[in-house]
């Protein structure tokens, strides 16, 4: 499976705004998984399952990975999805699109201040915000070398990688920038 699909397309942006299939590609990221098992996985009904299976696989989002054969002939479909991890470039998507991955990337910016503890004071939202559309960007930046690159499933370490390349990025960029503030140590 490909390292990174850096999302460009307002089509394939419009498919990944549903938060169930971008809950498939998860799952998916960790191992090739029959519909059956993403089903029982997800607490879906086979039909809703099939629904958004098929939305993924028309936009090459997902793929077929193998093929087996159980005892009685039945033949067993695995899938696999079309990257480790999906980086969405907000700033080539439409506005009415790229909203919705505002409050993710808000998400992604808040949780990498605290996990990580870069020592930056954001007191405010404007400097939240502003985090999160700088950790977009350098996400998007940082992801690009990746975009060619194969890798095994259930590959956190790449993803632990990229992420960690780009906080880099947003630590030294805040060191530059007058919003947000470096906490003084």
């Amino acid at each position: 499976m490909k390292a990174v699909y850096v999302v460009r397309d307002p089509e394939v942006a419009r498919v990944l705004v549903d938060p169930m299939r971008r809950a498939i590609l998860s799952f998916l990221r960790e191992k090739p998984m029959t519909q059956a098992q993403l089903a029982d996985e997800l607490g879906l009904s086979d039909a809703s399952l099939n629904y958004h299976m098929k939305i993924l696989k028309e936009n090459g989002l997902v793929t077929l990975t193998k093929k087996v054969a159980e005892e009685h002939g039945i033949i067993q479909k695995f899938f696999s999805p079309a990257a480790c991890l999906f980086v969405y470039d907000i700033d080539a998507l439409p506005k009415d699109i790229a909203r919705y991955f505002y409050p993710q990337s808000l998400e992604r910016a808040r949780s990498v201040i605290s996990m990580h503890n870069l020592g930056i004071e954001a007191h405010d939202a404007h400097s939240v915000n502003a985090i999160s559309d700088n950790l977009s960007r350098l996400l998007v930046s940082t992801a690009k070398a990746y975009v060619k690159k194969e890798v095994s499933y259930g590959n956190d370490e790449l993803i632990h990688e990229i992420y960690g390349k780009a906080i880099s990025a947003l630590g030294k960029s805040t060191t530059n920038n007058s919003t947000p503030q470096r906490r003084k140590q």
